[in-house]
């Protein structure tokens, strides 16, 4: 494994998808202001889909708060997280392969899981 089993907990917990990773590490390169959904989406050219689902990960992870007028903001809830997004930022740079296969290889969970569960498999 390319990281420490911390560091794997931590990107296949708080990341569903590249997106949200693309994300927040565009809101810390921006930390110095908060941004509305709409800029966002036009700053990563993502879907509005992609990038609301992708802040209510990050939010409910505790590494963005929301302001008022429904503003993003990048503000991890401890010292602990912070550095483990430093570290997840370093070796996305070094090696953005074994990121992605980290955050691919994420269990399914919601509606992904519900799906798989009526998936057809050979025996």
């Amino acid at each position: 494994m390319p990281a420490s089993q911390e560091l794997a907990e931590f990107i296949r917990q708080h990341f569903r998808s590249v997106w949200s990773l693309e994300l927040l590490l565009f809101l810390k390169r921006n930390s110095d202001g908060a941004w509305q959904e709409e800029q966002l989406v036009e700053a990563l050219r993502a879907s509005q889909s992609v990038i609301s689902t992708s802040l209510e990960i990050l939010l409910a992870g505790g590494l963005i708060v929301r302001e008022d007028d429904d503003l993003a903001r990048y503000a991890p809830a401890s010292s602990d997280l912070q550095r483990l997004l430093a570290e997840t930022e370093s070796l996305y740079v070094r090696k953005p392969d074994a990121v992605r296969r980290l955050i691919v290889s994420s269990p399914a969970t919601g509606i992904s899981a519900f799906a798989d569960s009526f998936r057809l498999r050979r025996d």
